[in-house]
């Protein structure tokens, strides 16, 4: 059964978690009682919610989007498929979990950064380039060109905003590709190649949600622009109240955060139930039997959403940001890099998209690229990326040191590597920036900045955009050393023939 299985998958993801928390608890950083039962108590929620919640999205939303990318394909009507499908991924990204939980923890730290603006904008920008990436499909435009050049206008206009919006900016892109939106879009981009059909179209599938990312940073850096411009008060506070007080009633506090969250969640899903419909009505026009089982996912993913909510902001974000201020007190702070780069390497290993992927281009590759090769380099990469947000927190240096950098050696690999892999390795950026990292990683980055003297706002946010980087720039190298082999091979195999005549 679905929701067994993505029940399972969840579990594996959140329980080494789990371990890290009760190890930390018992060494170094030990948490108030309440916070450490309410953890385990969300941590429940968020398997339960993210199992039914990805059952739903497998088997409702996926097929949905998949129908909707051939049928608007069909239609050979360019000016409609764009405009639909930006709309559609303008509702879909509204709806992602991740970025309620990125918006939610930008607005309660920077006070002047509103969830819902940012939730707004993010999801505009990233709806402008999912039609752009769908367009690069149909019309055959490099996927390489198109990454050069957004992301090198995403970080020179990046230059001209306040460094707490750049910062936000790049987290928002890793956080508006999660659990919900990258499943559909790919699912979209496949239903959009599969109508093709040439022999490119299938390769041609791929890169969707590396090119959709761009909008998210070019949408913050717009609204940045904006805020600057109209006069509005941009800075950020020094200190933010970090860890809720323990004062209010454990089963109030629970009613109430229930109550807002069937409310959000409500809201936030209606638009895609209403797409649907509309769609159902005017384009797909699906059997009963079907657009029953779209609607009962939609369903599941409403109840799942709700669940992963209610661990997520009474277990996970209170407890992160209780690890993080007891870390950041500690006169040894600087053990705050290597848990860091352990908890970024649990997160990846026990991603179970990230599997999915590793198995994918094991495929591509013909075998040549095996899973624990490509899972360790991974791994590595976002701790790296992880430990080095950890370091920034604790000295306080500026967010381009990471992101600079970081983003140009990806964009130079993407010139001299293969042009699939190049393609998965910007999707699977989106793969790694699971809801552990914004729900419990991130948390944990702003408690210790608030206590290690330095501004959560300024010194905290970036950590999601170093953990998005990490495979681009891993996969790419480990596409090239695959290309680099290909071709000794392919000589070898030459000379032999010469030397049998």
């Amino acid at each position: 059964m679905d929701i067994i299985k993505k029940l399972k998958e969840t579990a594996l993801a959140i329980i080494p978690v789990d371990i890290v928390v009760a190890i930390l608890h018992f060494t170094i950083a030990p948490l108030p009682l309440t916070t450490l039962i309410e953890f385990f108590i969300g941590s429940v929620f968020v398997i339960l919610g993210l199992g039914i919640f990805l059952a739903g999205v497998d088997i409702g939303i996926v097929p949905a989007g998949s129908m909707l990318g051939a049928s608007l394909t069909r239609t050979k009507n360019l000016p409609l498929i764009i405009v639909v499908i930006a709309i559609t991924g303008f509702v879909i990204t509204v709806a992602e979990p991740n970025l309620k939980v990125q918006g939610d923890l930008v607005e309660s730290v920077t006070g002047n950064i509103k969830s819902g603006a940012l939730i707004l904008t993010v999801s505009a920008g990233l709806g402008l380039f999912l039609a752009i990436a769908m367009s690069r499909i149909l019309i055959q435009i490099p996927f390489k060109l198109i990454i050069i050049i957004g992301y090198s206008l995403a970080l020179v206009l990046s230059t001209f905003i306040d460094p707490v919006y750049v910062a936000i900016a790049f987290d928002s892109s890793g956080a508006s590709t999660g659990p919900l939106t990258v499943p559909f879009f790919i699912a979209l981009g496949i239903g959009v190649a599969g109508v093709r059909g040439d022999k490119g179209a299938e390769d041609d599938s791929f890169g969707t949600t590396g090119i959709a990312a761009i909008g998210p940073i070019l949408g913050m850096v717009v609204y940045g622009f904006i805020l600057a411009k109209s006069g509005a008060n941009t800075s950020v506070p020094s200190e933010v109240a970090m860890v809720a007080s323990d004062d209010q009633n454990s089963g109030l506090k629970y009613f109430s955060t229930i109550t807002q969250t069937i409310k959000d969640v409500t809201i936030s899903l209606s638009p895609v139930l209403v797409l649907i419909i509309a769609f159902q009505l005017f384009l797909l026009k699906l059997p009963p039997a079907q657009i029953r089982r779209v609607l009962t996912g939609i369903v599941y993913s409403w109840l799942g959403l709700i669940l992963f909510f209610i661990g997520a902001n009474t277990g996970f974000i209170p407890a992160g940001k209780a690890i993080g201020g007891e870390i950041g007190a500690l006169s040894y702070s600087w053990i705050l890099i290597p848990i860091g780069c352990i908890l970024g390497s649990i997160v990846v290993c026990s991603e179970p998209a990230m599997w999915v992927l590793t198995e994918q281009v094991e495929e591509v590759s013909a075998g040549n690229i095996r899973k624990p090769v490509l899972l360790t380099s991974v791994a590595l990469g976002v701790s790296i990326g992880v430990g080095a947000s950890m370091w920034r927190v604790l000295s306080g240096f500026s967010v381009w040191y990471l992101i600079a950098p970081s983003f140009i050696i990806a964009m130079i690999l993407s010139l001299v590597t293969p042009k699939l892999f190049s393609a998965i390795a910007f999707d699977s950026g989106s793969v790694a920036t699971g809801p552990v990292s914004a729900a419990f990683i991130l948390p944990i980055t702003l408690g210790a900045a608030q206590t290690s003297g330095g501004n959560p706002a300024l010194d905290a946010f970036g950590l999601i955009a170093m953990i998005a980087v990490a495979p681009p720039i891993s996969i790419q190298i480990l596409g090239i050393m695959f290309r680099r082999k290909e071709l000794s091979i392919e000589k070898k195999r030459k000379e032999e023939a010469l030397g049998a005549k």
